[in-house]
């Protein structure tokens, strides 16, 4: 756990989601030494890790599969509220009438979590770019259904003896899975959390100029609900190769970034001409292919660091 946490902070400045990955780390080893925690007062402060285990998990899989980062403001609310619930739940079992519920609370909100993070590992897999990463969504929901049955296991129908097998196999694999997890990170082939644009190698300069040409001389960008399916069918390519090459010889990790680029190339061009000031921000997002206004501003501010309206309003003379 500890080499984990120094490895992840070596390469803290090209993590983006490293303090993700600490918090995680740091929940892991809390939970895994609560139960020999004795003293009474670092034992209510230490059982936050074992808390916010699934919330940190979900973190975790959001940093490493979603490409849109949340913003600080955004994460400190939730961890803030996270840490309120779970200590508000945790403060009511030691009153009688409320004991079951709280317990019952406690694990459908750790249940809820453990949803997110599966829904993060699945949801963009369609458009995923990076094989690896696409193998390793299928991993980490596997991981999640074994650790899952291994706890309904340990505290269902078992007497506290029969409890300690199924805990010790459950910490075992939460611990091999810390470590393979980090240990995918720092490996020089798949630098799976590194969101940084890499340095590519052409090799098929053909395939690229194909793309190129039909989102741009086509407009294949503004297609509703593009897939890469779509894009590789209509260039008459296989799926795999138009995929490799994006991701590995034009550097994207995600299609929809990929589209978007091209989309929001337009919009800045419609956005600066004085000709179409009679255009509205919305119009401009439907016109290039966005299908509403949310993904258009937030794709925008990522792509030039404005919002729509004040790229137009610098480029207007106002």
């Amino acid at each position: 756990m500890i080499i984990s946490a120094i490895l992840v902070l070596k390469d803290r400045n090209k993590i983006r989601g490293a303090y993700a990955v600490l918090g995680f780390i740091t929940c892991v080893f809390l939970y895994l030494i609560i139960d020999f925690v004795t003293f009474p007062l670092l034992k209510w402060i230490f059982v936050i890790g074992p808390f916010l285990l699934p919330f940190s998990f979900w973190m975790m899989a959001r940093t490493l599969f979603n490409d849109d980062p949340l913003s600080p403001k955004r994460i400190l609310i939730y961890i803030i509220t996270a840490t309120f619930v779970y200590y508000g739940l945790y403060c009511t079992t030691n009153l009688t009438d409320w004991d079951k519920i709280s317990s019952i609370a406690g694990r459908a909100l750790s249940i809820f979590f453990i949803g997110l993070a599966i829904i993060e590992a699945q949801s963009g897999k369609r458009s995923d770019l990076d094989e690896e990463r696409i193998r390793l969504r299928k991993y980490f929901t596997y991981f999640i259904g074994l650790v899952v049955f291994i706890t309904i296991l340990s505290e269902l129908g078992l007497t506290k003896d029969e409890q300690e097998l199924p805990k010790l196999i459950q910490r075992s694999a939460i611990l091999l899975f810390n470590t393979f997890f980090i240990g995918l990170n720092v490996s020089i082939k798949s630098q799976l959390f590194d969101t940084r644009r890499k340095n590519t190698e052409v090799k098929h300069p053909d395939l690229i100029e194909k793309i190129q040409k039909i989102m741009i001389d086509r407009e294949f960008y503004r297609k509703e609900k593009l897939m890469i399916g779509q894009l590789a069918e209509a260039i008459g390519e296989q799926e795999y190769r138009v995929r490799k090459v994006i991701n590995q010889e034009m550097g994207y990790r995600n299609f929809i970034d990929f589209v978007n680029s091209y989309r929001v190339r337009e919009a800045s061009t419609l956005l600066k001409d004085r000709e179409k000031s009679n255009l509205t921000i919305l119009e401009i997002a439907y016109k290039t292919g966005f299908n509403s206004i949310g993904p258009f501003n937030r794709s925008f501010k990522q792509a030039t660091g404005f919002t729509p309206t004040d790229y137009r309003r610098k480029h207007s003379g106002n």
